[in-house]
């Protein structure tokens, strides 16, 4: 039987980076959701079973809390685990790693499982008789998950159409894409003096290719927080984010 616990080793690469010589946020969220579906494909409930069943999960919340982040050339570890399950959602809890094994950083994440056509979603607690629910854990982790947020404003600071690169095999807008677009509607001073520390999201509605997108940004005046919000042509709410800075500054290349 499969351990509970996967650990999965990555190396930073050069094209991995940001301007810090660290690894980019989107990297490694993207490395997360990577290895979510290794876990689960190695114990029977992944992408690979469920394709011929014609499910497929869908990320729902995801909060990442990251306090140090490896530099380029250097090798971490990505730990994966499934905490809990109920009939609609599963949650899902990751742990960073550096080489020497120092704790870096935790992400929380909740999933639904659903129908590829009617897009309704599956009952988890039969699904596989309930192989699922057989690898979830009391591993802790000591972050808290997405909490509330809602953006006032009421003028977008940006728009965008969800173009190939930002699409995945679901045939939306990849989980990760969200977040990059937000952080490109951030002032670029923030990036300057101060770090990536947490990022909340809670997704709402799937966007597609070429689909004109807005994005709205509440900034908190007594701290380095962005309350930001993907909004479709209509107004409704595909994605909620809130994203938080560390006091650390670091050296801006330019």
């Amino acid at each position: 039987m499969k351990s509970f616990i996967g650990k999965y080793p990555f190396e930073v690469e050069t094209f991995q980076v940001d301007y810090t010589g660290g690894l980019s946020f989107g990297f490694l969220a993207n490395k997360m959701l990577i290895i979510a579906g290794n876990h689960a494909n190695e114990r029977g409930f992944g992408k690979e079973r469920l394709s011929a069943d014609g499910k497929t999960w869908v990320l729902s919340r995801l909060a990442i809390e990251i306090d140090e982040y490896p530099n380029e050339g250097d090798t971490y570890y990505v730990e994966t685990w499934v905490e809990g399950v109920n009939r609609l959602f599963t949650s899902r809890n990751f742990r960073v790693l550096s080489h020497d094994g120092r704790v870096l950083g935790h992400a929380r994440s909740t999933w639904a499982l659903i129908d590829v056509v009617t897009r309704q979603p599956a009952d988890l607690t039969t699904l596989y008789d309930g192989e699922l629910a057989a690898y979830s854990c009391d591993e802790p982790c000591p972050i808290q998950g997405v909490g509330r947020t809602r953006v006032k404003a009421t003028e977008p600071t940006g728009e965008f159409m969800p173009l190939y690169c930002d699409i995945d095999y679901n045939g939306h807008l990849n989980s990760v894409k969200y977040i990059e677009h937000m952080l490109n509607e951030l002032p670029l001073e923030i990036f300057r003096t101060h770090t990536i520390h947490r990022v909340e999201v809670s997704y709402s509605l799937e966007c597609f290719y070429r689909e004109r997108l807005s994005v709205f940004i509440d900034k908190r005046d007594d701290a380095h927080e962005y309350d930001v919000e993907i909004r479709k042509e209509a107004g409704e709410v595909a994605c909620r984010a809130k994203i938080m800075f560390g006091a650390s500054p670091v050296p801006f290349r330019s």
